[in-house]
């Protein structure tokens, strides 16, 4: 791996400086991939069977920074001779002179570097970030750059003078001059390793104050790193306290080559039909699995359609571009377009009547009256299992008395279920009474689509059923510039979710920009203008239809005065969201207050629900902790409450499976208003009369977006007592006892007697009822 000094009488007339180099890049490189590729084999299981994909990715990491590293060691020999790194520290240590040009240079190089930096990033919101049409900001941003470098050019020059007058300061000063020569006696030693410290602390600081350290996930971010800095710590003990064993080692040259040889064919040969077992090791427990395979899977895609096949990915066939998971089935065309169930018969959807007829061909009068008005109170990123009436409690009482007290008034259905995990998928759902897949959006992948006009929507049905609508709101999503141009103004401009069609008034004043939205404690001003239009709809006597929009609980979480934080770590974002949840309670007693005293409680329909739910890290996907939302269809995510209060109805605990989608078509059938063709979810008008409703699965969808290129289906049993979770990205199924393991820790898709049956109902509702009714 290494060769002997020129001056040994043994040295092989081959070993020539260049080779030597290389050599050494090599091994010490390769040895150091190794090393790590061990530990991340240990980290993941120890598994032998494993060990091949898992060292094959740490290949594929040292190899080309290996042959990098060697080429510069050889450059470096041919050019200035055997050991001209050590040579050159001993340089600047001996040359004062010298060492403070140098120590000048890399000053000013990083003063200049850090101005275009800071100038691009800043330029890079204005110019790519916040608008529609990204490829001319990017190329406005170009030019800028290309006329700042010249400029940029012109203050080295001054900028190096005042760098070299200030370090011949420093190294005049005593005590500075104490701890250079603890660090070899040259300054610029000194300065790369305290940038290197200085980065390093940046970076933890950032990471653990500033961003959500528990959701990121800190082994896939620091393991590669540590790669040059074990580098640089093998070559400094090889060629210093142990360069006597280097030296002993024989055919070091030919032995970093076979390192070189092992490593470039290590992938091909342990990446190749990997067992299930090995895909779960690799990317769900290595520390870089899951990230290089998902890196690989963009890089071989052979069909060019999105998907891969490699390491087991979900492409059933890389080689035609019609065939993959997002492909609608057709049927009787001999291969399975969507690579779930065969080649199936792709059946109409059949369509939900929400709204009973009589004979005649109109509405025929609802079995339950939901009295004058509705007032949806839409909760963010609420858990049903974190109320009281699902048993939960902190600190020795429920965090939810208000809702607690507000349930056994109402019908409250125990097993609602959200078709989406994020925001963005599920209010377009349930408004629009669709699956998110069949929301017709402007762009599918696409971190905030923006809902089409021929979407039906809840509001634009009640309109028409004489309801003034009415939004209220404080919340970048909600922002309407054509209607409301003066609450956006804080806004990004490219967003516009178009979700508020259909809606008379929609106050969204006070919205934030997304990053500061997330640090905003808006419920307060929400409440407060929701009761001051409620009190004047009150005294008009206006048919009203209202959402009220509520964001505490999702994340960055806030903290508010008489909840203090004693938890750490994780444990302390379960308190926080906890907190915030017992937050949101209080406020939502203050709408029902208004209710009672202005009198609307009396002839309102009060509907309490959320769009998803919350993670806590139980869970794994594509490698990393999970604990927010938005990346996974378990229980956590979308399980969520659904809550009736209607005029005269009798309060009862409901263990129906239901969806967020049957909200609409339930609030129209309450108020006799005609349902939409377009809506596929059911009226549980029967089941707030306390009348049998049918049994029927509840299923959720996770789609591809830009942050988070990952796909997968669920569903929940009529019975509510097994969830099967598709999914997609990594073609793995899961099927979970929920009533036995209720935080799906088990999966059973290779021992319940069931699972094929299940997972052939999962795959009959993707190629039947959702294929048919998909958004083109």
């Amino acid at each position: 791996m290494l060769v002997v000094p020129d001056s040994a009488p043994h040295r092989s007339p081959y070993r020539t400086p260049y080779r030597s180099g290389i050599a050494a890049g090599l091994g010490v490189v390769l040895f150091s991939g190794l090393i790590l590729g061990l530990a991340d084999v240990l980290h993941a299981g120890g598994g032998f069977g494993f060990a091949p994909a898992l060292l094959g990715l740490w290949a594929l990491i040292a190899l080309p920074i290996a042959l990098g590293a060697g080429l510069v060691l050889g450059a470096g020999n041919a050019t200035w001779g055997d050991g001209w790194v050590r040579g050159g520290f001993r340089r600047l240590r001996d040359d004062g002179e010298l060492d403070r040009k140098v120590a000048a240079i890399l000053l000013s190089s990083a003063v200049l570097g850090g101005v275009l930096a800071a100038v691009v990033s800043k330029l890079s919101v204005g110019l790519v970030g916040e608008v529609q049409r990204k490829s001319v900001g990017g190329l406005l941003l170009g030019v800028v750059v290309v006329g700042l470098i010249p400029i940029l050019a012109l203050g080295a020059l001054p900028l190096y003078r005042a760098f070299r007058q200030l370090t011949g300061v420093i190294t005049r000063v005593d005590p500075v001059m104490r701890m250079f020569r603890m660090l070899g006696g040259s300054l610029v030693v000194a300065l790369v390793v305290g940038a290197i410290a200085l980065g390093a602390a940046a970076g933890l600081y950032v990471i653990f104050r500033k961003l959500d350290y528990q959701a990121l996930n800190l082994g896939s971010l620091f393991a590669p790193a540590l790669l040059p800095v074990i580098a640089i710590v093998i070559a400094v003990l090889a060629y210093g306290p142990l360069s006597g064993v280097r030296e002993r080692i024989p055919s070091r040259g030919i032995v970093a080559l076979g390192g070189a040889l092992l490593a470039a064919v290590l992938p091909l040969v342990g990446l190749r039909a990997p067992s299930e077992a090995t895909q779960t090791a690799v990317t769900e427990r290595s520390y870089i699995g899951a990230r290089m395979v998902g890196v690989l899977r963009k890089l071989i895609d052979r069909d060019h359609d999105g998907y891969s096949a490699f390491f087991g990915g979900p492409d059933c066939d890389d080689h035609d571009s019609d065939v993959h998971p997002g492909a609608t089935e057709v049927p009787g065309n001999g291969k399975d377009d969507n690579c779930v169930g065969g080649d199936a018969k792709v059946e109409a959807a059949t369509p939900n009547p929400s709204t009973p007829v009589t004979d005649a061909g109109v509405p025929a009068p609802p079995a339950l009256s939901g009295g004058k008005n509705v007032l949806v109170i839409f909760v963010d990123t609420l858990r049903y299992d974190r109320l009281g009436v699902s048993g939960y409690q902190r600190d020795g009482k429920s965090l939810t008395p208000r809702i607690d007290a507000f349930a056994k008034q109402a019908i409250v259905f125990d097993k609602a279920f959200s078709q989406a995990p994020n925001t963005p998928r599920s209010v377009p759902s349930f408004l629009t009474s669709r699956y998110p897949s069949q929301v017709k959006v402007d762009k599918v992948f696409k971190a905030y689509p923006s809902v089409l006009d021929d979407n039906d929507t809840l509001f634009e049905a009640m309109k028409g059923g004489g309801f003034t609508t009415i939004g209220e709101s404080s919340h970048f999503y909600f922002c309407d510039r054509k209607k409301y141009p003066d609450t956006c103004s804080d806004v990004v401009s490219w967003m516009n979710s178009n979700i508020t069609q259909g809606s008379d008034e929609w106050d969204n004043t006070g919205a934030e920009n997304i990053p500061g939205s997330n640090h905003d404690i808006a419920g307060p001003r929400i409440v407060t203008k929701s009761i001051a239009k409620l009190d004047v709809l009150a005294k008009s006597e206006t048919k009203f239809a209202m959402l009220v929009h509520l964001f505490e609980p999702h994340s960055t979480y806030m903290e508010h005065k008489g909840f203090a934080i004693t938890e750490k770590g994780s444990g302390s974002l379960a308190q926080k969201y906890d907190y915030e949840v017992a937050f949101e309670d209080q406020l939502i007693g203050q709408l029902l207050d208004a209710l009672d005293k202005n009198g609307l409680a009396k002839t309102t329909t009060v509907v309490l629900m959320a769009d998803h739910g919350e993670a806590f890290g139980v869970h794994k996907f594509a490698g990393e902790q999970m604990y927010f939302h938005g990346q996974t269809l378990y229980r956590e995510l979308i399980h969520v409450p659904l809550m009736f209060r209607v005029p005269g109805a009798a309060p009862r605990l409901a263990h129906d499976v239901v969806q967020m989608i049957d909200l609409a078509p339930t609030i129209t059938a309450l108020f006799g208003v005609p349902a939409p063709a377009s809506w596929v979810g059911r009226s549980l008008v029967p089941a707030l009369a306390n009348q049998p409703l049918e049994p029927k699965p509840a299923f959720a969808e996770l789609l591809r977006a830009p942050d988070w290129d990952h796909e997968g289906k669920s569903m929940v049993t009529a019975d509510g007592k097994r969830h099967v979770f598709f999914r997609i990205s990594d073609s793995r199924w899961e099927i979970y006892d929920l009533d036995a393991d209720p935080d799906e820790k088990t999966n059973l898709a290779d021992s319940d007697p069931k699972a094929k049956e299940l997972e052939d109902q999962l795959a009959g509702w993707i190629e039947g009822p959702l294929a048919a009714g998909a958004s083109k």
